[in-house]
């Protein structure tokens, strides 16, 4: 067993040659530079000119304050949806009368999309961060729910009957012992989409409500027709999706280092 887990971790974290990667890297970033040079740099600037502005903005800049402020919403609106997504989606999956009533209401929120619900988000939360919260808790909070209610659905029959011929009998004692453990991979990959449409939901909110963080930044550079600094404010966006995306990822792994690769 403890060769296989050996192999396992051996597989996964396999060298993969850099070539290709490098050479997509330079064709697309050299295409980009030559392009602003050649085009018209207002449509899009150099990657030189973007860097250059990215370091401005980065020290002596407005870009730290803005992200901190955009941290700050982002993990109080995803850390509510984690909590919420999986209590909920625990009880609907486990009980059918909770699936009953809530579901509807469920499928209905989530066929509706979140730029629908803005105007209505900020009539009865307002502008401040409460209003945020809702737009990032919105938009994480379906992923999570769903894989954790998918998870908790398909227990193995199998492993509750065993549970129970052990003595396992009461209700927290077979979410503990079976239903969470046997789910915990699909809940695990509901936070890992979660964080990044969380993400999402950060940028929609500071953007529409201009109040902090990386959006209000996006807003008055596109105003003010600075595309490089523009383009410099979005970039930490798409790094932070894959970072924290990266991030569950790994603990994802971690809880599965017995699968097969």
């Amino acid at each position: 067993m403890a060769t296989d887990v050996a192999v396992g971790r051996a597989r996964r974290f396999k060298t993969i040659p850099a070539g290709p990667h490098l050479l997509a890297a330079s064709v697309f970033f050299g295409s980009w530079e030559l392009y602003g040079h050649l085009g018209n740099p207002l449509l899009l600037p150099p990657v030189s000119a973007v860097v250059a502005g990215l370091f401005e903005i980065t020290f002596g800049g407005p870009l730290l304050p803005a992200l901190f402020s955009s941290l700050q919403l982002l993990f109080v609106g995803f850390g509510t949806a984690l909590l919420v997504g999986t209590l909920l989606g625990i009880l609907i999956g486990r009980y059918q009368l909770a699936n009953r009533v809530f579901g509807p209401f469920l499928n209905a929120m989530y066929a509706t999309p979140d730029i629908a619900l803005l105007p209505l988000i900020l009539l009865w939360f307002g502008f401040g961060m409460t209003g945020r919260v809702v737009v990032v808790f919105l938009a994480a909070f379906f992923p999570i729910m769903i894989n954790t209610y998918a998870g908790v659905r398909d227990a193995p029959r199998e492993l509750l009957e065993v549970a129970s011929s052990f003595g396992v009998d009461t209700e927290v004692g077979r979410l503990r012992r079976v239903i969470l453990p046997a789910a915990l991979p699909l809940i695990m990959a509901g936070y890992r989409l979660g964080i990044g449409r969380a993400v999402v939901g950060m940028a929609v909110a500071e953007v529409y409500l201009r109040l902090g963080g990386l959006g209000t930044l996006i807003v008055q550079y596109g105003a003010a027709f600075r595309t490089d600094l523009l383009i410099a404010s979005i970039l930490p966006l798409p790094l932070l999706g894959v970072g924290l995306t990266k991030v569950f990822e790994r603990i994802e792994n971690r809880f599965q280092y017995w699968r097969k690769l």
